[in-house]
């Protein structure tokens, strides 16, 4: 017996955001730079082959629809909410990993990125307002 351990929407969810990673890795594969025959360009292709092969195994061994592309509405969804998400680890704080930061940092880089995180996730929102041309 076969037990769907995902619901329609989060089925919806995650494919789109594996589709729209496929897509985006597909897009830096076709780079003319990493036609360069050097061997660490070879690394690169090789690790974004094999990034993109678990992007698809991962949609095969949840059973989710691989031909269906998502709609423009799910896309500006899903690519401000990533956007978004990721914003967080532009604040003056996280950048200590990269090295010591300014003291007077955060109070010019952090009003900005929680503006474009706060834009981005408004994006998402409106994104709704779309017709929703997913299949």
């Amino acid at each position: 017996m076969c037990v769907t351990l995902l619901n329609d929407n989060q089925q919806r969810r995650l494919g789109t955001h594996l589709r729209l990673l496929i897509s985006d890795l597909d897009t830096l594969a076709d780079s003319p730079e990493l036609g360069r025959e050097a061997p660490e360009f070879a690394r690169v292709r090789e690790v974004l082959t094999t990034a993109r092969r678990a992007a698809e195994q991962l949609q095969l061994a949840l059973a989710l629809p691989l031909d269906r592309s998502p709609g423009l509405r799910r896309r500006v969804a899903a690519v401000a909410e990533v956007w978004a998400a990721r914003m967080d680890d532009l604040r003056a704080r996280r950048l200590a990993a990269y090295g010591p930061v300014h003291p007077d940092l955060a109070g010019q880089l952090d009003p900005g990125v929680e503006t474009v995180r706060r834009r981005l996730e408004a994006l998402a929102e409106v994104a709704a307002l779309l017709p929703n041309d997913d299949a």
